[in-house]
């Protein structure tokens, strides 16, 4: 079977069997009634998926991209979602969405149990995410003739997240729909730079540590950690400034216009 074909088998099964996953969570009450386990779960659906496809038909595992990768990829995979975050972080203090207040030292000892749990559950999940988007379904369209890969598999990507968003109280927000379309552009823009460093480093880890590393600095060390104080215009946050809002969308974007334009440069 050609690998074109591969993509749109695993796109299908992927969706059917994630919508139906995320189906019973909503249902039964939405994220809110679930705990972390459940959510790792879902995430490592794309990457079990792949796998059974590769056995399956017999594709072998050689396009994954289990290389390590040149070292300042990994760099480059933390760096830059923490860049974007200590931005973000900065205008919601300037627009008064969140105020810059650190926990205690006290408070981080006894936090610290939990900062290493959303860790290594964060690096699980995003490992079972990135085995299947840009370790199986990126390189599944670039070799079977997609146009705009890149693009493709962020859509794939954010129609995954989609039914949680709207329907599953993943959002403290009143307009869930609209978050739904905001967090589709942040994942889109997200897609095109995993993808690129993906790409060039030819590590599926390096996607890997990226991914984790957004989850992790926008999801729990700056809204948990360091701005933890809502401002006047704390209702902006999840569709403004949160893990997967407008900056969200536009810092992504140009991150990987700057990043493409400097490998290009240097030819790396």
């Amino acid at each position: 079977m050609n690998d074109r074909n591969q993509a749109v088998i695993f796109i299908a099964l992927v969706l059917a069997i994630s919508w139906s996953f995320e189906a019973f969570i909503i249902v039964n009450g939405g994220v809110r009634n679930f705990g972390p386990i459940w959510i790792v779960a879902l995430m490592c659906i794309p990457g079990m998926l792949s796998i059974a496809l590769r056995l399956i038909l017999k594709s072998g595992f050689g396009d994954v991209g289990f290389r390590a990768g040149k070292g300042r990829y990994h760099f480059y995979a933390i760096a830059i979602p923490l860049l974007l975050a200590l931005l973000v972080g900065l205008l919601s203090s300037v627009f008064d969405i969140r105020k810059f207040s650190p926990i205690s030292s006290e408070q981080l000892t006894q936090i610290t149990p939990v900062l290493l749990s959303v860790l290594g559950l964060g690096l699980i999940g995003a490992f079972g995410e990135e085995l299947g988007w840009r370790g199986f379904l990126l390189p599944k369209m670039m070799s079977g003739g997609f146009k705009r890969p890149y693009l493709a598999c962020g859509l794939v990507w954010a129609s995954w997240h989609l039914p949680l968003i709207a329907f599953g109280d993943f959002y403290q927000t009143d307009n869930a729909l609209l978050m739904a379309l905001v967090y589709g552009l942040g994942i889109l823009a997200m897609s095109l730079l995993f993808s690129e460093l993906r790409v060039r480093s030819g590590s599926v880890w390096v996607a890997t540590i990226a991914h984790a590393a957004h989850n992790f600095f926008f999801q729990f060390a700056f809204p948990v950690l360091l701005l933890t104080l809502p401002g006047l215009q704390s209702e902006l946050w999840e569709v403004v400034a949160g893990d997967t809002g407008l900056w969200i969308a536009a810092l992504y974007l140009a991150a990987y216009l700057i990043f493409r334009h400097i490998l290009r440069w240097r030819r790396v």
